[in-house]
Parts: structure tokens; C-alpha cells; sequence
């Protein structure tokens, strides 16, 4: 199935399928490559679009969910979906089209509920009635689902079933690219195979240490390849890569280690990987543990197995109109002050209000002049981006907006918890808190490195206010840079740079997911130095307190 796993739909964490996450992600990280370094080599986008649930590790924050109006006659609690209370607005509002359209196939009921466009996104509610009980599935997906037009134009249709108490039904929220705008058509909905998974899990007999290949004894995925275990004082890190039958399977079916503690089972912080060959990456943070007591630890396997498939279609004619909702589109130019600018590193373009979501499109500093790396800059991120409309406060998170790299931007989002039909004299007020600052400096912070040799070195580098240390060594022709830091507001290095007689190199790329340790270990490949070597942080982030923020965007 993707990373998703039952748990966080009863926990309401949002996972949403907006652009296709392999992509974005791989984009992401090839950023973040041209940014540590001109002539870094970057993975190619994946060739095919697949449906892709996130894990809470790289979910980068939570909506406020609230109580949702019941319509069109059926209680669903629409709220526990990711968007569901946006989707109900609209529809509250007249901003969208109810339906109480039902198939049967193969014994199973799907129907269409309602659908709501923005210009950009359509949203379309479905539920599922189907004999089997919540006990007998982890999880449950359909295999294929995508919108037509009369013309024959097919789109895909991403989203994910959740059961629902209330009705006793599975409800979804899917979303498909918006090729309504601001006229009326006719779709053709079409969904085919109900797939309906169990956790699969299996106790590892091997001790699982770096440089070990361990069977799993499973056809799907048959091997792991412990690539490192790191202790750090967040806790400890293990990257690994998952052998897979499939090589489209791209880590969909929630690939991923657990350890049992304490009679609980925990799968700490997870992030997949961008591939670095066949297979899936992973990467999992398991926080307060020692290398001593994983070696001591039960580790198991999961991931989600089919157990039942329903080999059924699906297919719903319906007409739909989107004049209503690009009419309720509300935008406006946003100006930013010198104080919002300086601590942020950004600037605030636009603020756009539509049925399904609030946007605040943003600029971020320059990093690179005429596609050269500047030698030196600072943005910032937040892990904690709120907006507050009148009296609430709501809880919304960096996106990046968009279907492909081509056309990305970067913005806020937020789930409003209410229409209002004229969002001009709605107060509202942009607050960042819990700045990260990703930082880069090449004119300055080199640090003299003796000759390395097969024996680790150290040596610190005072970066005040935090220090960071280093550890060199050669293995082999390679040589291994190691950093750390005992600062807590230090949260690592991305990728260092040396400097070998007067000749900046970059390390091995490898990609580091959001909760990576702060000990980073890199590898330079085939070593080779006459006179002199230097080091530099290269790309390293920072917590920065003072650049918190608020601003006013209207009164």
C-alpha cells in the first residue's frame, strides 16, 4: 500500500496526496544537491506517477481537525480525512456539487458523495460499504482509480480509504488535477480492485549490523541491506536498503523495522529514501537507544501484505461546475516588512483563498547568481507555521506547490475552519515559529587538517555559539569525514567541502532524510593529497531563536 499504516488515520495525522511525493521528494533532495554544490550529481525524477502515503516521519505538520456539518443526509465524519473539513465548507457554502450516486460490483458499494474544485485540484468524496469488518484489514486501497473526460483525456486520482465508525463505510477523499476551472463537464470516475492489507510481521533472527545483508523470508521483500548504525546523542540512526521483487514497487507497500521495548513496538521517526540503486531506501531514527542495546534488542520486519483482493469495478457518470468556486477565489498582493525579510529570509508574494485550502505564496532569498552557488547565504525554515484568522489560530505547514518541478512554488498552506464570503475584512496574522536556519559559508570557517592516515584524528571547530567536531580517517582509498556536535541547537551538516592543495571537493552524495542524526558520516572517494588539506561545514542547519516572526497580512 505506501507508507501509510492505520494508526495514523486514527491519530487524524493528514497525509495528503497532492503532488506525487517520489518526485517531489527526489526534487527536493536535488535542491538541496545544487545547493551544497555546482556539478553534484542529482537522481532523475521517477518515470511513472504511483499513489503515495506519507509517514508522520516526513509529514511536517498537523491540521487542526474539527467537528464537520453532516450533508446530504448520511452521517460521515469527513472530518478524520485530510482536507475534509475544506471540502465540507465548500459544499456547506454552494461551492461545490453533492451526488448520491452508487455502484455495486462483486458485492461491494462504492459511492459518489460530492466533488469540489479550486482551479487547481478537484476533490472527490467517496464511500465504500463492504462486507469485511475493521478487524480483518490494516489497511484497504484501490488498485486503480482515475477521472475521465468525453474526450478520452484520463487523469489519476490519488487518496486513501479510511473506515468510519458513524457509518460503518470506508470514506475517501481523492484528488485529481482540476481541468474544470470555471466551466461545466462531464467526468467519468473509474475505479477497479479493492485491495485490503494485514501488517506483516516477521521477528529477524540475524543481529543487524552495518555491512550485513539479513533475510527476511518474505517473496515481496526478501532482503535487508544494513547500510550503517549510528548512535548519536538523538538517538540511534539505521540506514538500510530493502531487497524488492518488484521494481516498480517503490517502497508502496510500507517497507520498515520495528523494535520491541518494554512490550511495546516502535518504528521511531521513518523516512524513505530517494533510491540509490534498486531497491528502497530507508532511513529510521529510534530515539534514546544505544548501538549496545539495539544489538540486544528484538527487531522485527513489517510491512503490509495483501490478504484479499476484490476484483470489482467501479464507474460513475457525473456532471460538474466549477463557476461557483473560481468566483469564490479570493487573492491579493501581500507586502513584507524589513524586520519579517531580515529574520526570515523571505518575502511574502501573495495571499490566495480558495474552497479547499488558504495559500501564502513565498520568495525565499537567492542561493545561487546566473547558476552559480553563492559563497555564502542563510534561509530559514520553520517547524512550527500558524496563521490566525479572527479570533482562531490554526496549524499549517511549508508546501511545495505544484505537480512537477517545472512549475513548484513555494508557499504556506492552512485548512481554514470556516468560509467566510468575504475574506477581505477577515483578519489575519502569519506566525513562524521554531526557526531552523540552513546555512552555507565558503569565505570564511576552513580548518587545517593534518595528513590523514588509517588512525581516526579530531580536531574542533568553534562556531559560536556552537562547536563542531570532526573525525578523519582513511579506509582504504577513501577518506571518511565524521561530524558531530554536543550544541543543542546544532542539527548537523548536510554535506561538508574540503579543500586538497587549493581544490574544493564534495563528499559521495547521500541523501539525508528530515530526522537524521546530527552525526553525519561522509565518504570521499579515492583520497589522494601532495601538501595541504583544509575542511569547511559546507551546508549545516541551526536552531535560531530569535528569528521567530509574526506578521500582520490584513487587518
Amino acid at each position: 500500500m505506501s507508507r501509510f499504516y492505520e494508526n495514523e488515520i486514527k491519530e487524524n495525522i493528514p497525509t495528503p496526496p497532492r503532488p506525487d511525493y517520489d518526485e517531489m521528494w527526489l526534487w527536493i533532495d536535488g535542491e538541496a544537491a545544487k545547493r551544497r554544490a555546482a556539478g553534484v550529481v542529482q537522481a532523475a525524477p521517477p518515470a511513472r506517477s504511483r499513489k503515495k502515503f506519507i509517514p508522520a516521519a516526513i509529514v511536517f505538520s498537523c491540521f487542526m481537525v474539527a467537528a464537520v456539518p453532516v450533508f446530504a443526509g448520511v452521517t460521515f465524519d469527513w472530518g478524520k480525512l485530510y482536507g475534509g473539513q475544506s471540502v465540507t465548507n465548500a459544499l456547506n457554502n454552494g461551492l461545490g456539487q453533492r451526488y448520491d450516486l452508487d455502484v455495486a460490483s462483486k458485492g461491494v458499494t462504492m459511492s459518489l458523495k460530492g466533488v469540489v474544485t479550486d482551479g487547481e485540484k478537484m476533490k472527490l468524496l467517496v464511500a465504500v460499504d463492504t462486507a469485511l469488518k475493521p478487524d480483518e484489514y490494516d489497511a484497504v486501497e484501490f488498485d486503480h482509480v482515475v477521472i475521465k473526460e468525453d474526450n478520452g483525456k484520463e487523469q489519476p486520482v490519488n487518496g486513501y480509504l479510511s473506515y468510519d465508525e458513524k457509518s460503518g463505510k470506508l470514506l475517501g477523499i481523492y484528488e485529481t488535477k482540476d481541468t474544470l476551472k470555471n466551466s461545466e463537464k462531464n467526468y467519468t470516475l473509474e475505479a477497479g480492485n479493492l485491495v485490503y492489507l494485514k501488517n506483516k510481521d516477521v521477528v529477524l533472527k540475524e543481529a543487524l549490523k552495518g555491512g550485513r545483508t539479513v533475510s527476511t523470508g518474505e517473496t515481496l521483500y526478501s532482503s535487508i541491506d544494513i547500510k550503517s548504525v549510528t548512535e548519536s546523542k538523538k538517538g540511534l540512526a539505521v540506514r538500510y536498503n530493502v531487497t524488492t521483487t518488484n521494481e516498480k514497487d517503490g517502497g508502496h507497500y510500507d517497507p520498515h523495522l520495528t523494535v520491541m521495548s518494554n512490550g511495546k513496538q516502535s518504528r521511531g521517526a521513518t523516512t524513505q529514501l530517494p533510491p540509490e540503486g534498486a531497491g528502497v531506501l530507508m532511513e529510521q531514527l529510534f530515539g534514546n537507544m544505544t548501538e549496545k542495546e539495539w544489538d540486544a534488542a528484538e527487531v522485527r520486519f513489517n510491512y503490509m501484505k495483501e490478504t484479499e483482493r476484490i476484483a470489482g469495478k467501479w464507474s460513475f457518470h457525473f456532471k460538474a461546475d466549477g463557476k461557483k468556486a473560481s468566483e469564490a477565489l479570493y487573492s491579493q498582493p501581500l507586502q513584507t516588512s524589513s524586520e519579517f525579510k531580515d529574520k526570515a529570509a523571505m518575502s511574502l508574494e501573495r495571499l490566495t483563498v480558495t474552497p479547499l485550502e488558504i495559500i501564502v505564496n513565498i520568495k525565499e532569498i537567492e542561493t545561487a547568481t546566473n547558476g552559480t552557488l553563492n559563497a555564502k547565504f542563510a534561509t530559514v525554515s520553520y517547524n512550527d507555521v500558524r496563521l490566525k484568522i479572527g479570533d482562531q489560530e490554526i496549524k499549517g505547514s511549508f508546501w511545495i506547490k505544484g505537480d512537477s518541478p517545472d512549475n513548484y512554488e513555494n508557499v504556506f498552506s492552512f485548512q481554514s475552519p470556516e468560509w467566510y464570503k468575504d475574506w477581505s475584512k477577515v483578519p489575519m496574522k502569519l506566525i513562524l515559529r521554531e526557526p531552523v536556519v540552513h546555512a552555507r559559508d565558503t569565505t570564511a570557517n576552513w580548518l587545517k587538517l593534518n595528513q590523514p592516515t588509517a588512525e581516526k584524528q579530531s580536531v574542533d571547530m568553534d562556531m559560536n555559539p556552537f562547536k563542531i567536531h570532526f573525525t578523519y580517517y582513511m579506509d582504504g582509498k577513501d577518506l571518511v569525514v565524521e561530524s558531530d556536535s554536543d550544541s543543542e541547537n546544532f542539527k548537523g551538516i548536510s554535506q561538508t567541502m574540503i579543500r586538497v592543495d587549493g581544490e574544493g571537493l564534495y563528499p559521495k552524495p547521500s541523501s539525508r532524510g528530515p530526522n537524521a542524526p546530527v552525526k553525519n558520516i561522509e565518504r570521499y572517494p579515492d583520497f589522494n593529497m601532495k601538501e595541504s588539506l583544509e575542511i569547511n561545514p559546507g551546508f549545516y542547519q541551526y536552531y535560531d531563536s530569535a528569528r521567530a516572526v509574526e506578521i500582520t497580512l490584513q487587518q
